[in-house]
């Protein structure tokens, strides 16, 4: 062999960076994956902030009254869908997401609850009249959450209750809200 050097012929400089790119999305994808688990699995840890405006009164000294509206069913699902509101004896039932007659007549209701029991004036100085009644909402378990969110909306006096949207150029003071509320659970074939 001389020394003679041979030159080869080189190939395109061009380097293929799919594969590398499937493999940093991959592992991007794993990360955001993995990372959401871990962050649903840590619920059992977060501890709520105490509340500012909350106060802890006993009721039996200062006569409160305690009305309990039972809501149970399910809008989604049956023939016809349906859920019932039961506030004392009086029952009313809707049949399916859009009907809002249950709550015009829970309304009326309260309206009525509201004129008969004691007032007080709001301690946030709102010059509101607040009712001395304890409204305590119970659910069972199939029963929708925007069911018992559409009852506290009820409760507020500040939703037209044909459409479920706030009332347009509404004066709180003329309301007739609930504020103190309770929520419980019902067992499923508990009255």
């Amino acid at each position: 062999m001389s020394g003679r050097k041979v030159k080869l012929e080189q190939q395109d400089d061009h380097l293929d960076l799919v594969p590398l790119i499937d493999c940093v999305f991959l592992l991007l994808l794993f990360f955001m994956i993995c990372g959401r688990l871990s962050t649903d699995q840590r619920t059992e840890q977060i501890s709520v902030p105490p509340t500012k405006t909350a106060v802890k009164f006993d009721e039996s000294k200062a006569k409160w009254r305690r009305e309990i509206i039972n809501v149970f069913g399910a809008t989604q699902g049956g023939d016809p869908p349906k859920h019932t509101i039961r506030i004392g004896t009086t029952q009313f039932t809707a049949k399916g997401p859009e009907d809002y007659s249950a709550y015009q007549n829970l309304r009326a209701k309260l309206d009525k609850i509201y004129d008969e029991s004691e007032k007080y004036d709001d301690p946030k100085a709102t010059q509101m009249k607040l009712p001395k009644v304890i409204v305590e909402i119970r659910a069972d378990a199939n029963t929708e959450f925007r069911v018992v969110q559409e009852v506290q909306q009820v409760l507020t006096d500040g939703f037209d209750l044909t459409t479920m949207q706030p009332k347009k150029g509404f004066d709180p003071k003329q309301g007739k809200p609930f504020v103190n509320l309770d929520f419980t659970t019902r067992k499923h074939n508990e009255k």
